[in-house]
């Protein structure tokens, strides 16, 4: 299921580039456009969005004032050409705060951080739901959509990293430690500097590291005893 977002900015110019960015990323889908915030406070009357890009300096009601008025908003990604305004803004609890002009890679970081926060919401995920759950990764100049049930297990390369999945294999330039951050903790695990592995994928471990499919991974000292008690409370859970 696609998130729903709106873009709200007085300026067109600022809207269409915020367009052109989000439809490069699968998982949104745009719900409408709006001027101002009066219009977007119509709008969201009789309907509910999972996200807005919302501008700040708006006519007869800013950015921040707007939030104020909603009883439950939606996540929010503010989006202005002032810096002055990032410490009131964070105090509202929006998910990011980006400057004018906005890069697209910039902005995908900010769309990220909402999926990830999404994600962490849920205390408790069950199989079915996890099967609902993906990152997005950018690699050959495309944004892919990853279910995290598909990934058997990731391996660092100094500046990229390899994700392995059941049917292909991504690379992406991202560092192995910001990736582990978008995981969902205990059904990924560290082993060593170089690799995370599925829970779910590994198919033995011994004192020396773990199997998945023909392939063997070796822990590494620093991660070793973390992730046999990992593994061991997820063997133990299988076996009960």
């Amino acid at each position: 299921m696609k998130c729903k977002y709106l873009i709200v900015d007085d300026e067109p110019l600022a809207r269409k580039l915020i367009a052109s960015h989000t439809a490069k990323i699968e998982g949104l889908e745009l719900a409408g456009e709006f001027g101002d915030a009066i219009q977007a406070s119509n709008y969201l009357r009789g309907h509910s969005v999972d996200l807005i890009f919302l501008d700040i300096q708006m006519p007869e009601i800013t950015g921040l004032q707007f939030i104020s008025t909603l009883k439950n908003p939606p996540a929010i990604i503010l989006t202005t050409a002032f810096r002055e305004f990032a410490p009131e803004a964070f105090e509202l609890d929006v998910v990011d705060y980006l400057l004018k002009p906005i890069s697209f890679d910039r902005l995908l970081k900010s769309v990220n951080k909402f999926f990830d926060r999404k994600v962490n919401s849920t205390n408790t995920i069950s199989i079915t739901e996890q099967k609902e759950l993906f990152i997005h990764l950018k690699a050959d100049r495309k944004i892919h959509k990853i279910s995290l049930m598909d990934i058997l297990y990731i391996e660092s390369l100094d500046d990229y990293v390899k994700v392995y999945l059941k049917d292909k294999e991504i690379i992406t330039r991202e560092n192995i430690s910001t990736l582990e951050q978008r995981l969902i903790p205990h059904h990924f695990v560290r082993i060593h500097r170089s690799f995370i592995v599925s829970t779910k994928a590994v198919t033995s471990f011994s004192a020396e590291g773990v199997d998945i499919e023909k392939k063997f991974l070796p822990f590494g000292r620093a991660f070793k005893q973390g992730a046999v008690v990992i593994l061991g409370m997820k063997e133990k859970g299988l076996k009960n």
